[in-house]
């Protein structure tokens, strides 16, 4: 596979000092970060009882789908609380971040994220946060040995507890009625959410895997070339639990185990690393499909989203989302036809693969493509 980027700047990793440190101690010492929910919460007092976590909205499906822009879009609506970059340093105190960051000059003006993808992004931009509680609560989101798959029966009333309290000192804050939240691996907790979120929204993006699949090779080798050059990449990857790519990153158990050890072995040669994406997308996609044809409530509760779609019908694509989500589309038109306007497939890379790579994604992703509605045969 050879890939072409525009060049928009060198990639690299450039994120205030101050705020690297802060975040790292909380990581570091979970007991301060939980310490400051406790004040931050009790300094609320009953307020936090007039807030409801009322259908929170999740976005999600593997990485590089089209989930980042999605939430982005959403979080232009009035309604809608979601984290945000700033969050990152402080996560368990959202209201005490927001007060500190008022009255700095960090980050306000939008520069291009890390991805080099061209969204522009300041610390006010909604980003997935969340997956640093996760990782908190849940160690084995980090063993690729166990399946991550989290089900109905799942419970940890702890974790539980904390969440609904979280999320609704954020809604406080920001002053919104919704909750939503982009976070890839929550793909793998779907029936786990709708049981502590039973009015819970699921909007799970998907994209033809020739597309996704490159976007997936792509970021993992730019986000690689990073870390080489600066290894507190590395290091924050980790602090933020966002390792999709890069040499942390965690491959989703999908309750297979011994596919796991396959895709790994198959992302360290040159010559099966396309296969080795495509037997992650397939997992991943494979485990919605049987999941939802297996599970009625959960299925109702999920609405799929085609990236392609999305960019070329924004129009009724936007509705659709709006309509399952039940946000007032009354509130979102001016949004929505900025959106209208600007969605379309990325232009700024190009990917050739060779015969091998194109006839062994057609092999392994090509029967779960064709649940979503993609024939990669023509």
């Amino acid at each position: 596979m050879k890939f072409k980027r525009k060049e928009s700047g060198k990639p690299q990793f450039d994120f205030p000092a101050p705020m690297y440190f802060i975040a790292k101690m909380v990581k570091t010492v979970p007991f301060l970060g939980e310490t400051l929910h406790s004040l931050e919460l009790s300094r609320i007092g009953k307020g936090i009882q007039t807030i409801k976590v009322d259908r929170p909205i999740y976005v999600t499906g593997l990485a590089r789908a089209g989930t980042t822009i999605t939430l982005e879009m959403l979080s232009q609506h009035p309604d809608v609380g979601t984290h945000r970059y700033l969050h990152m340093v402080l996560p368990y105190a959202p209201q005490l971040v927001q007060w500190i960051a008022d009255k700095t000059p960090l980050m306000l003006s939008p520069t291009e994220r890390i991805h080099k993808d061209g969204i522009m992004v300041n610390r006010n931009s909604p980003e997935a946060v969340e997956e640093i509680f996760w990782q908190r609560y849940f160690q084995n989101t980090l063993d690729e040995s166990k399946t991550n798959i989290m089900r109905a029966d799942s419970s940890n009333p702890e974790f539980e507890t904390f969440y609904r309290d979280h999320i609704k000192k954020l809604l406080l804050d920001q002053k919104r009625t919704r909750y939503a939240a982009k976070n890839n691996y929550n793909v793998s907790r779907l029936e786990y959410l709708q049981r502590i979120m039973p009015n819970v929204k699921f909007l799970i993006i998907i994209r033809n895997p020739f597309d996704h699949i490159a976007s997936l090779a792509k970021q993992d080798i730019i986000l690689s070339e990073i870390e080489r050059q600066d290894p507190r990449l590395l290091d924050w990857t980790k602090i933020i639990g966002h390792r999709e790519f890069g040499t942390a990153k965690i491959c989703i158990n999908f309750d297979n185990s011994d596919l796991v050890k396959e895709i790994r072995n198959d992302w360290k040669d040159k010559m099966t690393y396309v296969a080795g994406w495509a037997k992650y997308w397939a997992s991943a996609y494979s485990y919605v499909h049987e999941t939802l044809k297996n599970n009625s409530k959960l299925d109702e509760a999920v609405l799929v989203v085609k990236y392609e779609t999305l960019c070329e019908k924004p129009d009724q694509t936007i509705d659709r989302i709006l309509e399952h989500t039940e946000l007032d589309s009354s509130k979102f038109k001016e949004v929505k036809q900025r959106y209208v306007k600007s969605l379309h497939p990325p232009t700024y890379y190009s990917v050739k693969y060779t015969e091998e790579e194109t006839e062994s994604i057609k092999a392994i992703a090509g029967p779960v493509a064709k649940f979503f509605g993609y024939d990669l045969a023509n």
